[in-house]
């Protein structure tokens, strides 16, 4: 058996309210509370990959339009690298 292949359990606990509601899921779906729960931990995962993605692309777009404002301006590259100074003084992420 490869290392990869090995599984884990993991305990946890949930109010009674979470767990009838997990239960009641787990029914509508014909599947196990287990199941219910790695699949909530796939999705969750998923949408971590998601969020990085969007905010490479936001990124990405802020980068672009700031090189094509400063080309419609017409920014000499010393203005330029200081208002990417100032930008990066109020927070912007580059």
């Amino acid at each position: 058996m490869k290392a990869r292949d090995v599984s884990k359990a993991v305990t946890t606990r949930f109010p009674m309210q979470d767990y009838l509601r997990l239960q009641q899921e787990a029914e509508q779906r014909g599947c196990t509370i287990a199941e219910v729960v790695r699949g909530a931990w796939s999705q969750h995962e998923l949408q971590q990959q998601i969020q990085q993605q969007l905010s490479r692309l936001e990124q990405r777009q802020r980068k672009i339009v700031f090189e094509m404002l400063c080309a419609v301006v017409g920014l000499q590259p010393n203005e330029r690298k200081e208002v990417l100074q100032q930008l990066q003084r109020r927070g912007v992420k580059w």
